[in-house]
């Protein structure tokens, strides 16, 4: 079985879980709205902030002050969206493993979830977008071997820290034992210098790709109003995906967590979709 396949065959099965209890799709929602607001607040900021600086210099800032400010300012932007995803992440994988469990879920206990981790989610933010904003420097300062170079630390950062969520609900760590433990995770399950056997992310892809098609087909069957309804419908779909994708991830992971600490098959699930999630890269001599 190839990626794509293995990765549509994960979907469905998540998919299948979702549709089971479709309040689970709220979480990704809330965790987009929160983040397009809050970014919003703060680039405005930002930019206030920007203008009264080059204002009351009269335009001849320090460039030092500038470049300062501008790495504040993103910085500032990771921290506080990263305490967003991250927050309603933990909330969500609460739910589905609740979910996955048998149990009754509900928003409101998922996100009572995620808040009694605030401080273990704001450390692992911290953490998370500090990371960041060196990787985003490195790529600035060293060019297109800064990009390989940030490229491969992100590949490597995100394998880490896949489990880093679910760790956070159930095993409230600190940030470095948290990203110890999830590595571990993946060392005593599948083995070593793992590559992914799976891409939900792909599925989604190609999804709306379909929907592009579509709304291609609007624009020039249905003239000057194909437009402005298919790119309405685009729209909501594009949005529609970008929830599903966020909430079956959520619900897979939460599956993968409990196989890999449990060696439980959630209800579901088949057991090949999840010791066959990844396996160790194979060697070239």
């Amino acid at each position: 079985m190839g990626r794509i396949e293995r990765g549509w065959e994960i979907t469905k099965q998540s998919f299948a879980i979702l549709m089971s209890d479709k309040q689970l799709m709220r979480l990704p929602f809330l965790s987009g709205i929160s983040c397009l607001l809050v970014s919003a607040v703060i680039l405005s900021g930002g930019g206030l902030i920007a203008f009264l600086v080059i204002f009351y210099t009269r335009w001849e800032s320090s460039p030092l002050l500038n470049y300062f400010l501008i790495w504040i300012s993103v910085f500032v932007l990771y921290l506080v969206n990263y305490f967003l995803i991250v927050f309603f992440n933990v909330a969500l994988v609460s739910a589905a493993a609740e979910r996955l469990a048998g149990r009754p879920t509900t928003i409101r206990g998922a996100v009572a979830k995620a808040w009694e981790r605030k401080g273990k989610v704001m450390q692992w933010a911290i953490l998370a977008s500090t990371v960041g904003v060196i990787l985003r420097m490195v790529e600035r300062r060293l060019g297109l071997v800064g990009v390989l170079v940030s490229r491969l630390i992100g590949i490597a950062w995100a394998l880490a820290s896949y489990f880093v969520a679910p760790v956070l609900v159930f095993e409230n760590l600190g940030p470095i034992d948290a990203l110890k433990r999830s590595g571990s995770i993946f060392r005593e399950t599948w083995g070593e210098d793992l590559v992914g056997q799976f891409s939900i992310g792909l599925i989604f892809v190609l999804l709306a790709i379909v929907g592009v098609v579509v709304w291609t087909a609007m624009m020039v069957m249905g003239g000057a109003m194909g437009v402005y309804v298919g790119s309405a419908l685009l729209l909501l779909y594009c949005i529609t995906l970008g929830v599903a994708n966020a909430a079956v991830e959520g619900i897979f992971t939460a599956a993968l967590y409990r196989f890999a600490t449990t060696n439980e098959v959630p209800p579901g699930f088949v057991p090949e979709t999840l010791t066959m999630a990844w396996r160790p890269k194979k060697r070239k001599f």
